[in-house]
């Protein structure tokens, strides 16, 4: 049984009734698990649809199959907006999102030196061993410039090394443009707590964020390319099977959360006198309304994901200098690196997506490596489980969109709760990489580890063979290949 306001209307969608008239497609088969929180916390946001002052309007939500609860607004929501933004709707991990590198490696490459990798990659991701310098003008330029800035500026030593041996214009063209926007400087009253992470513009320093996992569902993962689903965008990308390759999902940290923060006091303060505030207690900022508002929240929007891209890039740098080291060298081409937390301009309105993946087809990736093929969209399994690539299909429905993962089906306190033999025969079974040594640390310290990992275990999640199977039945992205995970590395 369905939550009573949705009704299934064909074998992948669902229509969410609500008393506005904002037509609601949730994409999802019946054997995806739905979640009436979810629905319940969607409907509170829909109600504050009569909250907006004229002109500005709600025009379409689209649902992915890996809706679920979230923080205000669900995950797995795409929003199409006209005339306002509401920055409250990709919460305070802002461009959070994927990238994914293929590799010159083949599995019996990695396999016998699994050992030597794990070592390494708990130096490089948890033990100081990643040695990221940055000068204040580095890091203000990484925020007003993202990548794109980054792969321009000359550094010092430790991981700028490999930085160098990328590809800049492959680079460029392979990231959304979330990861390289060019953003105007806040002031100084606005930046706040930031000016203490930038730092001095001459000091040349290391901080804790740069080169950081962060927590939840966020990873690094070393892959193989266990199936070609289509053959002919799997040549167009490079995709072979067999072939290694490394997944990143990680967001942007203490300068999202200060992003968010700053984003909704704005939109708060911004909000026209006299009307009656939003039931839902997520503000819009009104285009017209509020111009200087509009501005400051997209420069702090748009620096978090410049941070997060930025942030990304080196955590695939670390993944590589850990294989590498293990392994011998390589090499490292980028195949996609996008956002899935963010507001996209688009024909005048804005996007706004919640832990759902851009998925453009041909005519919106014309002048780009992806002009044939559609926009590569990375869809990672639980912790243990396939990935796969797909092509999208720029569906106006979806508003073009697509899933950004499998999607939570358990809330991570009932995930704690679950079964711990399951557990424990999973964490023998697969190789997680943690700032703990598993092999070595006191049972007390394990235990205490394995709590916390259990908020991420497989069973919390929903299977991601059937948000797939949706995906390409609804025809939001089509499969084009499934990789298998080697090892991962959880915060």
């Amino acid at each position: 049984m369905y939550h009573p306001k949705v009704t299934r209307i064909s074998g992948t969608r669902l229509r969410v009734q609500h008393p506005s008239d904002v037509p609601v497609t949730l994409f999802a088969r019946p054997d995806v698990p739905l979640e009436d929180r979810a629905v319940d916390e969607l409907l509170r946001l829909l109600d504050s649809q009569g909250d907006l002052p004229s002109p500005a309007r709600l025009q379409r939500v689209a649902l992915t199959p890996d809706f679920h609860r979230g923080s205000g607004i669900p995950v797995g929501t795409v929003l199409q907006a006209d005339g306002f933004l509401l920055p409250g709707a990709v919460g305070h991990d802002v461009g959070c999102g994927m990238r994914l590198h293929l590799t010159s490696l083949r599995r019996e490459d990695v396999a016998p030196h699994l050992d030597r990798l794990e070592r390494r990659l708990r130096a490089l991701f948890f033990e100081g061993g990643r040695q990221i310098a940055m000068t204040g003008r580095q890091r203000q330029a990484l925020l007003q410039g993202g990548v794109s800035s980054l792969l321009g500026l000359p550094g010092t030593g430790g991981l700028w090394d490999g930085l160098a041996r990328q590809d800049p214009q492959r680079e460029q063209e392979r990231c959304d443009h979330t990861a390289q926007l060019r953003t105007p400087w806040l002031s100084p009253p606005q930046l706040g707590a930031l000016r203490d992470w930038i730092g001095a513009p001459d000091d040349l320093t290391y901080d804790s964020q740069i080169g950081s996992l962060g927590g939840g569902n966020h990873f690094a993962e070393v892959q193989v390319v266990h199936r070609i689903i289509d053959p002919r965008a799997a040549h167009q990308w490079g995709i072979r099977e067999g072939l290694v390759t490394v997944m990143i999902h990680s967001g942007s940290l203490g300068v999202g959360h200060w992003a968010g923060q700053l984003a909704a006091r704005t939109a708060r303060d911004a909000w026209p006198a006299g009307l009656p505030r939003p039931r839902s207690g997520v503000f819009p900022v009104m285009q017209d309304a509020a111009p200087d508002a509009l501005r400051a929240v997209q420069s702090a929007l748009q620096m978090a994901a410049n941070f997060a891209a930025v942030n990304r890039l080196w955590l695939g740098q670390m993944t590589r200098a850990g294989l590498e080291e293990a392994c011998g060298e390589m090499d490292f081409p980028l195949l996609y690196d996008a956002a899935h937390n963010f507001i996209w301009p688009e024909d005048g309105r804005w996007i706004h997506r919640k832990g759902a993946a851009p998925a453009r087809g041909f005519a919106q990736m014309q002048d780009t490596p992806f002009a044939y093929t559609g926009e590569p969209v990375l869809v990672p399994g639980s912790m243990g489980a396939s990935s796969f690539i797909l092509a999208g299909r720029g569906n106006p429905e979806a508003l073009w969109s697509a899933s950004h993962g499998a999607g939570r089906q358990q809330a991570r306190g009932d995930a704690m709760r679950g079964s711990q033999a399951e557990f424990s025969a999973f964490l023998e079974a697969f190789r997680v990489v943690t700032p703990l040594d598993w092999r070595r640390a006191r049972p007390d310290i394990r235990e205490r580890k394995r709590t916390e990992l259990m908020q991420e275990a497989p069973f919390a999640y929903k299977g991601v063979g059937p948000v797939v199977e949706t995906l390409r039945e609804a025809g939001l992205a089509e499969p084009v290949a499934e990789l298998r995970p080697l090892l991962t590395v959880k915060g």
